[in-house]
Order: structure tokens, then sequence, then C-alpha cells
């Protein structure tokens, strides 16, 4: 994530989300704190839903007319 981009979402100054990315927020107790590791755990769920690729999508261009052993059918 972009420091503006961090600084937009929680609503902080550029300065205090440089310091919350390298882990350096003097306050981690804080509010902000915890604001910004909810939106990491956020940013993070998001990423590895993106991972996940489309099976469904696979399947339409798949040449095989049954799926009789495909691995991705028996997932």
């Amino acid at each position: 994530m972009k420091i503006e981009d961090i600084a937009d979402v929680l609503g902080c100054s550029k300065a205090a989300a440089s310091m919350l990315r390298s882990g350096k927020y003097e306050r981690k107790g804080g509010e902000l704190h915890a604001r910004y590791q909810a939106l990491v755990r956020l940013v993070d769920a998001e990423a590895a839903l993106a991972r996940v690729p489309d099976i469904s999508a696979i399947c339409r261009a798949c040449p095989r007319e049954d799926c009789t052993g495909c691995r991705i059918a028996e997932i």
C-alpha cells in the first residue's frame, strides 16, 4: 500500500502513515494502530482471494466433454 492510500483511508497524516507502515509508530496500543492492523488484514485477505483461480473459467475453456478424471472437478 502507498503511504497516501493509508493516510486517506485512516484519516491521518502521511508522516503517521509512514510510521505505521514501517512499524515505528510510537502509540502501538492506540486506536490508529489498531485500525492500521485491521486495514492490513483486510488488504491481505483481499489479495489472497484474488490469487484463487476462477475454476469455472478453467472448466469453460476445457476441451473435455465430461469431467471424469479431472482434478479440478474433484475439488
